[in-house]
Parts: structure tokens; sequence; C-alpha cells
């Protein structure tokens, strides 16, 4: 009866060693997971800020064109050239094609 005893006891103790490597490998499961999704997370967002830094940049860009656009020597140029204006007292003289060619 002894040797019974004994026996029930290691099997008692087994099953809880069982239970404690399974409760420690489910917790660092847990954590590797979690550890993994943070990886992809941040590397994402490493992307999205090399994203955000040309877009910035190209948005200068284009706040640059459209400051040059919109100066008045530009405007006075566009008006001239396309759309043949002249300032008060200013005389016009446009040279036509020939057709002698």
């Amino acid at each position: 009866m002894a040797r019974e005893v004994k026996r029930q006891r290691k099997v008692r103790i087994n099953v809880g060693r069982v239970l404690l490597l399974v409760l420690i490998l489910w917790v660092a499961l847990g954590f590797g997971k979690n550890a993994w999704e943070n990886h992809k997370l941040r590397r994402e967002i490493e992307g999205l800020q090399r994203r955000i830094a040309v877009l910035e940049m190209r948005r200068e860009d284009l706040e640059r064109e459209i400051a040059e656009c919109l100066s008045p020597e530009n405007v006075e140029k566009i008006a001239r050239e396309q759309l043949g204006l002249v300032k008060p007292g200013e005389i016009l003289y446009r040279l036509s094609e020939s057709a002698e060619d």
C-alpha cells in the first residue's frame, strides 16, 4: 500500500510539472507572438515615415513651384507671351510669317 501512495504522488508531481511546462510554453508563445506583431508594426511605421518624408519634400517642391508661377514677373510674362497683353502706353508689334519660303 505504501508503494501505491508513492506511485500516485509521483504521478501528481509529473502532472503538475507538465501543467507548469504547458503554462510556461503558453506564456512564452504569447510573448513571442506579441514581439512578432510589434516587429511588423515597427517596420510598417518606418515605411510610413519614409513615405511621409518623401511626400513632404514633394509638397515643398509644389509650394515653391506655385509661388514661382504666381510671382508678378511670371504672371506678366504669361500675360505678354500667351495672351498678347501690353502695358498702357506700349505698342505691340507682331511679325507674321511670309509665304515667300
